[in-house]
């Protein structure tokens, strides 16, 4: 019984250490009955900064890179084995592209190809690739989106039946950022003439064109000595895209000198109107400008009407009062004698 048994293990222990050589004996080319367990599976992970999508990506602005690192190993049970017969000698290529892209959205990445060589034992292998991706459209400002990438790896060499085919996409989600676009129309024009005591009032409409609610803050950059300018210092817009309001009409009223005398003032008033995102305020546009031109000509005597009728009172009126007064007291005299 005991060598029945003996010989029972041996065969046994036979079996198992035939298996285990089995691949160095059958040629790596060619796929022998114990393959299936030989086999790995590919594994690709994209790895990239995170921070570098966080930022915003802004329609119609130059594209967005993102360096990614194409991180490769191998799954499976006997991958040690199939590395220690088979690593150095195989190359992996892997076909890069893009599976989904957004409407309105272009993404490429570069190279589309990758060559990898799987190493003699089972440590990452990490492939460099650059990612771009463009809005050409205009998207509502702060929309979440997401590019997928595609990895698709084949065999190629020796001993490459060893080694499975592999299919792995992977999302780079992103936000839409803010583009600021503003148009003006001067509704009766940039040009006043005016006397000193009057005030030059222009209107203007200002449309939102950009992708999102804004808010335009308005401010007097350039103004002479004397004059007086006034402007609502913040505008609020909506975004057609959003189905809000996005024009309004706004004033800007202009008083030139008022001193006494004679006036033949000129102006060029300066406004500034920059564009900030009304959802994310920390994102704005450059500012924009806008010039109105004022005349103002002409005297300006405060109380002129007052002045007149008290020098004519005290040059004219009471002399002429002062002699008839005293022609009726001579006529009251004479009359009595």
């Amino acid at each position: 019984m005991n060598e029945q048994f003996k010989k029972l293990k041996i065969s046994i222990l036979f079996l198992i250490v035939f298996s285990s050589s089995i691949i160095f004996i059958i040629p790596v080319t060619k796929s022998g009955p114990l393959d299936p367990f030989y086999e790995c599976t590919p594994n690709l992970v994209i790895e990239y900064d995170q921070s570098i999508l966080q930022e915003p990506i802004i329609p119609f602005d130059k594209p967005k890179s993102i360096p990614v690192k194409v991180n490769f190993n191998l799954l499976g049970p006997a991958v040690d084995i199939v590395l220690g017969k088979i690593g150095g000698n195989i190359d992996l290529i892997v076909d890069m592209s893009i599976a989904e892209v957004p409407e309105g959205c272009y993404a490429s990445i570069t190279p589309p190809i990758l060559l990898i060589k799987l190493p003699e034992d089972n440590s990452e292998v990490p492939v460099n690739a650059t990612i771009s991706i463009t809005i050409n459209q205009n998207l509502p400002a702060s929309l979440q989106k997401k590019v997928v990438v595609r990895m698709s790896s084949r065999r190629l060499g020796k001993g490459a039946t060893l080694v499975k085919p592999g299919n792995f996409t992977q999302e780079l989600p992103f936000t839409v950022g803010y583009y600021p676009q503003l148009s003006f129309v001067y509704n009766d024009g940039n040009v006043r003439n005016i006397s000193p005591d009057e005030t030059a009032e222009f209107n203007f409409e200002i449309q939102n064109w950009g992708n999102g609610a804004t808010n335009v803050i308005s401010g007097v950059e350039d103004l002479p000595d004397d004059w007086v300018a006034e402007i609502i210092h913040s505008t609020v817009l909506g975004s057609e895209l959003a189905g809000s309001t996005s024009s309004k009409t706004i004033s800007l009223r202009v008083k030139p000198p008022i001193d006494f005398g004679y006036h033949e003032d000129r102006a060029i008033i300066k406004i500034s109107m920059t564009p900030v995102s009304y959802v994310n305020p920390q994102y704005k546009g450059e500012p924009l400008y806008l010039y109105f031109i004022v005349q103002s000509k002409g005297f300006f005597t405060p109380g002129f009407d007052i002045t007149i009728l008290l020098f004519s009172f005290l040059f004219v009126i009471y002399p002429v009062w002062k002699i008839k007064s005293r022609n009726n007291e001579k006529k009251s005299v004479g009359g009595k004698r």
